[in-house]
């Protein structure tokens, strides 16, 4: 497994990419700093795509960065624990609140690029290292480095566990491991578990042809399946949950957000899509039962 989520970093290279038409705190930054630019335009020329045809994941990642923050934030818990963080520094944005401690992990290529990456942020936004962010390797399906990875949370108060961007890789078998982890790190701390990553089959396969090329482009470079864990009706899906003792609910990601930005850069046929897809755009939290 670790070659292959590894190897995700593809897919943070291109988030990164969609993130600079937004107004997230530092996402031009990084866009830069991964040469995000040359990562989507090699994928693009190997499926002889172009940018147009998927210009509207930018306004898709954006909510779902903004609607994470904003939940973190609503439900007034001071620890948090992102999970295959990718290239995400949500947790150097809002660690500004010297309240706030908020440790990000993911495998060790992608947590040394990150290391030099804030360095640099820091050294040129003067931003004082308050000891409250941590940037820390640990696999989300290691129960014993997550819990490695918490060890400078305080005992018996809530932690948010995040995921954005992961489950759609795993395997079925892996999102068991994955949801049993996070149970029993809610079991120790309490708190909750927001993601915007579940999916449904119907939903994950009613997709633009375009959509499906890309889709196949990036599980071609990544090694990982899309989907394979996408769950067969609501219904199952709350079971699956039930049965690692945890409850459901689910919000609308643009209702959580009062502005998105990169709706500026699209075009009409992009806006279109857009409209079709932002009512399908759940944030799922789910506390223990």
């Amino acid at each position: 497994m670790d070659t292959d989520y590894a190897n995700i970093s593809l897919t943070a290279k291109l988030t990164a990419y969609m993130r600079q038409a937004s107004d997230i705190p530092f996402a031009k930054e990084v866009a830069r700093f991964v040469h995000a630019d040359e990562a989507l335009e090699t994928l693009l020329q190997a499926q002889q795509m172009r940018l147009e045809e998927i210009l509207w994941y930018a306004p898709v990642f954006e909510v779902r960065y903004k609607s994470i923050a904003s939940t973190i934030r609503k439900s007034g818990i001071k620890q948090v624990l992102e999970l295959a963080s990718g290239l995400s520094l949500r947790g150097l944005a809002m660690t500004q609140d010297p309240e706030i401690r908020y440790t990000e992990t993911d495998l060790a290529g992608l947590t040394n690029e990150k290391h030099s990456l804030v360095s640099t942020l820091r050294e040129h936004y003067h931003l004082e290292d308050q000891g409250n962010y941590d940037l820390t390797v640990a696999n989300a399906l290691d129960l014993a480095q997550l819990q490695a990875a918490t060890r400078t949370f305080v005992s018996k108060q809530p932690i948010a566990i995040i995921t954005e961007g992961l489950i759609q890789y795993l395997s079925v078998e892996e999102l068991e491991t994955l949801a049993r982890n996070i149970q029993s790190l809610l079991m120790t701390y309490g708190g909750l578990w927001i993601t915007p990553d579940f999916s449904l089959k119907e939903d994950a396969n009613n997709t633009s042809e375009q959509q499906k090329r890309f889709r196949r482009a990036v599980a071609g470079a990544t090694g990982r399946e899309f989907y394979a864990s996408a769950f067969d009706s609501d219904e199952q899906m709350q079971a699956f949950f039930r049965n690692h003792g945890l409850s459901l609910q689910a919000l609308n990601q643009v209702d959580e957000v009062s502005e998105i930005v990169s709706l500026g850069a699209l075009d009409e046929v992009s806006l279109s899509i857009w409209n079709r897809i932002k009512p399908k755009l759940k944030l799922w939290i789910l506390r223990l039962l």
